[in-house]
């Protein structure tokens, strides 16, 4: 689901962008793409949610046949070939394998807020890992995997990318349906591969998604999945050809198997919770960069008003209110900017996607009884 979300805002950006360009006709593509993947979230979700992501849709779909309009009378719009994938023949197509092996170019100092959770990220994984012989000096372990758990949108995955910015380290991003298998004994073999190519680096990090779709509670019964993860992650500390970094993802960690979550594998546990209101501000501030908004609209009035709502939340207010006005400029053919006003009809419009309950639910994990 991550993956459409960010696809859509991916082509919602590039379809704001040429549209300022007066590119009609790649305006006119990448909304289009865009009210796809909306409507595979739409399929994915359920209720109010499911509506909002299916009325998005339907304002994309509205739009995207305005600018083949506008594209079909331009004689100034030269589109670049476009291959099946969407991208321009002229740029490089991602990689299809699935994982990416790279160290982002992404710093803590890039995750806008979470002050608190990024401090623990630097004191506990960050300076471990750049400095183990200080540790060592001191005798303090520092060796173990790291759970980043939270309610949805918030920018778990994002600041996995930002520690392998920092630790300059080679990157590897799966999630549960890359590594299950219909096949026995097929994914205790895909996760044994991924752990054999992350040792292939002097420094890597293994950043596992939904990791609770993977290493769900095994109760009374044997999980060969499990068991192989187990194995695999206590060698992390045995490899001496490479420093090698295991963070985990998750919405539900209740869900994970108690034998994951002890010291060596997944010992360590941060909440990433809702974003508070500086940070709240500086997602809108970021999703605005560079767009042209009116001479009185102030993002810290905007982020007072937006307690309760998560980062992909806030996120989505910004692609909407940059819609309106896109709308306003293709139905006036003068320029536009983006107001307060936008934004308000927004969030007449956006359901929060993070409820009290579910709040409760991780308050309650918190306090639960220590791992033995």
């Amino acid at each position: 689901m991550s993956f459409s979300a960010d696809k859509k805002r991916q082509h919602e950006e590039q379809g704001a962008q040429a549209l300022a360009d007066k590119d009609y006709a790649q305006a006119f593509f990448h909304m289009g793409k865009a009210a796809s993947f909306g409507i595979n979230l739409a399929e994915q979700s359920q209720g109010k949610v499911a509506r909002a992501y299916l009325n998005d849709a339907n304002e994309l779909l509205e739009m995207a046949a305005k600018l083949k309009d506008k594209a079909k009378n331009s004689s100034d719009s030269k589109p670049q070939p476009i291959t099946e994938n969407g991208d321009s023949a002229a740029e490089p197509r991602e990689s299809t394998s699935g994982w990416m092996i790279h160290a982002p170019d992404i710093k803590l100092d890039d995750v806008a807020g979470l002050d608190e959770v990024k401090k623990v990220i630097r004191d506990d994984v960050i300076n471990v890992m750049s400095h183990p012989e200080i540790y060592e000096r001191f005798g303090v372990d520092g060796g173990g995997g790291v759970l980043m758990y939270g309610p949805p949108g918030n920018g778990k995955t994002f600041i996995a990318k930002a520690i392998a910015g920092e630790l300059d380290a080679a990157f590897f991003a799966v999630d549960s349906s890359q590594i299950k298998d219909k096949y026995v004994g097929e994914t205790e073999k895909n996760m044994r591969r991924l752990f054999e190519e992350a040792t292939q680096h002097p420094r890597a990090v293994i950043f596992l998604d939904e990791v609770d779709a993977l290493l769900q509670n095994r109760g009374n019964q044997k999980v060969n999945l499990v068991t192989q993860f187990l194995i695999l992650a206590d060698g992390i500390a045995k490899n001496e050809d490479c420093m090698l970094l295991l963070l985990g993802a998750t919405n539900k960690p209740w869900n994970i198997d108690p034998a994951a979550l002890r010291p060596g594998r997944f010992g360590k546990q941060i909440y990433v919770g809702l974003p508070d209101e500086s940070a709240r501000q500086s997602i809108i501030d970021y999703g605005l960069n560079n767009v042209p908004v009116a001479s009185e609209f102030a993002s810290e009035s905007i982020a007072t008003e937006l307690d309760g709502f998560s980062g992909a939340d806030i996120a989505e207010l910004c692609q909407r209110a940059k819609k309106a006005a896109i709308s306003r400029q293709i139905e006036s053919g003068n320029e536009e900017v983006v107001t307060a006003g936008d934004f308000q009809k927004a969030m007449s419009k956006i359901v929060r996607s993070v409820g009290a309950e579910q709040l409760a639910e991780y308050e309650q994990w918190q306090n639960r009884e220590p791992v033995a």
